[in-house]
């Protein structure tokens, strides 16, 4: 993965020689900052993707040339994760990059961070609210709409689903939820959804998968809104009941993800999962260090499509930038550009 973003990533400066743009980009008389302190604080680490994100993006920081604190984990304390933004700009972070616990709860500690004139980048799952210079996410809504659509097709517009929430704390967690739940209400009203939460917890999601499976034996399949924190878990369930099926047979369960980790893909390559909404983890990784090289180098951003696919959006507190997220099924699998085939996940 190091040396996989190493080569996708460009420095600052060559892009500035490049005349890149991103959005409708304006640069302030700030020169460009060669060198910063980082920090670095994550709402938790219990997801190996959050994990693999904080590990890459502090390997890609160093490359760079940038100075680093020691990264926090709030253990999905929303009170921890704000004390630990103050100490991390105590510390002398003149940046910081987030993974937030609690999307409306965090508010209070960016808006600490702009009085500290402390930029903000988060990655993955972001803020309801407060100052930030960017959020870098895919649309979670569209996800959970292209979840929905697969889902839909996979069970042939009818029977008994189960929808494994994240955390309904989050943005991703409410976004997920809502996009999948609109499309269902409105393209299968014969799916009946059955909701339980998971909070991004791997044996959380175990354990309803169980739950339900062993409850409703004519289940026909289920959503997972992160395959990095539930897949491994929701396969041994089917496993034990021998529902662990390909496409096609009697038994099987239909199974749609969200994230595109290389365990998703090999399940869709095996036929055991239908459909895999993929993150683009790697470039959460190479656009959150380079937002907050630009923000404390003083460019700015506006709402408006960028060179790399995406498109700057206004949200509450700031903008965000929506990578794209494709759907993966056997059709497209082993496309070499989906991050799950260049990393472990």
């Amino acid at each position: 993965m190091r040396a996989l973003v190493g080569v996708m990533l460009f420095s600052v400066a060559a892009a500035a020689a490049a005349g890149e743009a991103y959005g409708d980009a304006t640069v302030r008389a700030k020169p460009a900052a060669d060198s910063f302190t980082l920090g670095y604080s994550a709402g938790f680490l219990n997801n190996p993707a959050v994990a693999l994100q904080l590990k890459e993006t502090m390997a890609l920081a160093k490359k760079e040339g940038l100075k680093t604190l020691s990264p926090t984990n709030a253990n999905s304390d929303p009170a921890k994760q704000i004390t630990d933004i103050r100490n991390l700009i105590s510390a002398g972070a003149q940046g910081l990059i987030t993974i937030v616990a609690d999307s409306d709860a965090i508010i209070p500690a960016l808006n600490y961070a702009a009085q500290k004139k402390v930029p903000v980048v988060s990655i993955d799952i972001g803020p309801n609210g407060g100052k930030f210079y960017m959020l870098v996410k895919s649309d979670n809504v569209y996800m959970g709409e292209q979840a929905c659509l697969a889902m839909g097709k996979a069970v042939g517009g009818s029977g008994k689903v189960l929808s494994l929430l994240g955390d309904q704390a989050t943005i991703n967690g409410r976004d997920r939820t809502n996009g999948f739940d609109a499309c269902m209400k409105k393209n299968f009203p014969k799916i009946e959804v059955i909701k339980k939460p998971t909070y991004w917890k791997p044996e959380v999601a175990t354990s309803a998968a169980q739950t339900i499976l062993s409850a409703t034996p004519d289940l026909k399949g289920m959503y997972l809104q992160s395959d990095a924190v539930m897949l491994s878990g929701v396969q041994n369930v089917l496993k034990a009941a021998k529902r662990l099926t390909p496409v096609g047979q009697p038994k099987h369960v239909a199974l749609v993800t969200i994230d595109g980790t290389s365990v998703a893909l090999k399940g869709i390559r095996a036929g055991t999962v239908d459909a895999a909404i993929s993150q683009p983890i790697d470039l959460y990784i190479k656009y959150g260090v380079k937002y907050i090289t630009d923000a404390v180098a003083g460019k700015a951003y506006r709402p408006g499509k960028t060179t790399h696919n995406s498109t700057i959006v206004r949200v509450k507190g700031g903008l965000a930038d929506l990578l794209p997220s494709p759907t993966v099924t056997k059709a497209n699998v082993d496309n070499a550009a989906l991050w799950g085939n260049k990393v472990k996940g």
